[in-house]
């Protein structure tokens, strides 16, 4: 689309330069741009609105990404590749991680100290960078 509106607006521009071209080829094709323009819009406003909702934790972002990932399938082949990976995500790991953000009360921003992916809050992993901690010994069966 973003390919296209540019190119088409550029061919009216150059239909309307031509004086013997009749002004119903201009409209018509005046129309077709105007609503090449309004589909690129309207579909480009629920991935938008998606992203900024994940971004920011938001608890109606999960059903906003996966409205927007439906729209990203008709744009072949890259849009049906973002609407699998996109849906593979929102229905796997993307659940949980949605959900553990969002009832955990970090839906402003950052997440909590514990989450259950083991994922850590930024700076704690600095502080245990030095230290070290073996791993607890198996029990001896052969003595027993």
């Amino acid at each position: 689309m973003l390919i296209l509106v540019p190119i088409f607006a550029m061919m009216l521009g150059l239909i309307g330069l031509e004086p013997g071209v009749p002004g119903e080829v201009k409209t018509i094709l005046g129309v077709f741009v105007a609503f090449i323009l309004f589909l690129t819009v309207i579909f480009a406003i629920p991935p938008i609105v998606a992203g900024y909702g994940l971004l920011k934790h938001k608890s109606w972002a999960r059903t906003a990404g996966i409205v927007s990932s439906i729209f990203a399938a008709i744009s072949l082949p890259f849009g049906t590749a973002l609407c699998v990976y996109s849906l593979w995500f929102l229905f796997g790991e993307g659940k949980n991680f949605h959900e553990a953000a969002h009832w955990s009360g970090a839906g402003r921003g950052a997440l909590p100290n514990a989450s259950p992916f083991g994922w850590e809050a930024r700076g704690s992993s600095r502080a245990r960078q030095g230290e070290y901690a073996p791993p607890p010994q198996p029990p001896n069966w052969r003595d027993e």
